[in-house]
């Protein structure tokens, strides 16, 4: 079986049955090793049903049973509206082939927090929550509408959209041709850059590999592909430090930017994925938050008053700020920002939230360092919550990455 989402409807009404429609979201994970078939559900914030989950539960439950064929050791998650997970305990005994289950509901062994949640069901659990996370993310307007097509269309051809300066341009070139010397000798003209690549090749924990302080060395350990992305990103930061909105918190995008892509690379064995990708589970992370700097140099007024309005929000309130503030969301934006630049398709599959098949675990590792950057190095815009549970890989790795803030000053 593959993973599933719902949008459901359940009128206020006796033995109501669930339907397609709005109101009710759910996801259903396939077990993976060691980890129980999971189906996760709640209320979507952007189309009030009306009535508390709990009250909704057992026809949700009824309707996505047997929409997945009734299987075996499926368990079930309620998300409340405060936030609280729950498992849903369906009684089916006694009931004909489609009655309604009357359902217990049970805390979790570590409590009603997310980290409970994921505790108890691990990457099904993660998956589980960025497929949700998809679902209400998306904008409130159908996405072909010109509102959405007319905010992307401006901000990519904006005079403003946040690019990188001449010295990438010549190091893209140099790269590009295959001159190695050509690409050292673009990069050792500017300290910054030069500190940057440095900090990289020293900070990607090479097993038995003494630390460098040559460009070269450093070129030659990274290759060329990733280095034209350090360098991107580091020119980039090096020219965002501030921008065009005075109310966007510059600083603390570039801190939670770094700390995404060190708890992903903490993250690749729990993920399972290779070690040979950890170069581009870094990038993913790095880059995954680019569409918030493109919207803040794009239309900073925007920008400015959703920044402003969500330092103060809890968790539910700025998700409704977000959808409010913008035609689209803005991993879209990321997406088209990285589609432009050339970013690789694996990446901005991850981004986007549209990985399938073997991308799927980069998708979910991004998830998961989502949360754990959220809790190594905050950032005031993102709705995604914090984890409590922060891997020692994560800090590890948070900590090794650290110098490359320094690097852009």
């Amino acid at each position: 079986m593959t993973p599933l989402t719902f949008k459901l409807s359940v009128p206020n009404l006796p033995e109501a049955q669930a339907a397609p429609g709005d109101g009710i979201v759910a996801a259903f994970v396939p077990a993976s090793e060691g980890h129980p078939a999971l189906v996760a559900m709640g209320c979507d914030p952007r189309h009030d049903p009306g009535q508390p989950i709990e009250q909704m539960a057992p026809a949700v439950i009824r309707h996505v049973f047997e929409a997945l064929g009734r299987p075996a050791n499926l368990r079930w998650t309620v998300i409340d509206a405060w936030g609280r997970f729950f498992e849903a305990l369906p009684t089916w005994q006694g009931l004909p082939g489609d009655g309604t289950p009357a359902i217990g509901i049970q805390r979790y062994a570590g409590g009603l927090s997310v980290d409970a949640f994921c505790s108890e069901f691990g990457p099904v659990g993660e998956t589980a929550l960025q497929m949700l996370s998809c679902i209400v993310d998306e904008p409130i307007v159908d996405e072909e509408t010109p509102s959405m097509r007319v905010f992307l269309d401006a901000i990519e051809y904006h005079n403003n959209l946040p690019a990188p300066g001449a010295l990438f341009r010549k190091v893209d070139a140099a790269a590009r041709s295959g001159d190695m010397r050509a690409l050292a000798a673009a990069i050792q003209i500017d300290p910054v850059l030069s500190a940057s690549v440095i900090n990289y090749a020293n900070a990607a924990n090479f097993a038995g590999t003494a630390r460098t302080a040559s460009v070269p060395h450093a070129v030659q350990r990274l290759g060329t592909t990733f280095v034209q992305r350090i360098v991107f990103i580091a020119d980039m930061m090096a020219r965002y430090r501030k921008g065009a909105c005075a109310a966007f918190p510059y600083e603390a995008y570039w801190r939670n930017a770094i700390a995404t892509g060190a708890a992903m690379r903490g993250l690749m064995p729990i993920y399972e994925l290779d070690a040979g990708m950890a170069d581009d589970v870094f990038t993913t992370g790095l880059v995954s938050g680019i569409g918030w700097l493109a919207v803040a140099e794009t239309f900073p007024g925007l920008m400015s008053r959703y920044a402003e309005q969500s330092a103060r929000a809890d968790t539910a309130a700025k998700a409704k700020l977000l959808r409010a503030a913008f035609p689209c969301a803005i991993r879209r934006v990321s997406e088209l920002f990285l589609t432009r630049n050339g970013f690789p398709e694996a990446i901005r599959d991850a981004v986007g939230g549209s990985a399938q098949g073997s991308g799927r675990g980069l998708l979910d590792c991004l998830a998961g360092g989502v949360r754990v950057a959220q809790a190594l190095a905050p950032f005031s815009c993102l709705v995604e919550p914090a984890t409590n549970d922060i891997p020692e890989a994560c800090v590890d790795e948070w900590k090794r990455w650290q110098g490359l803030l320094n690097a852009g000053k």
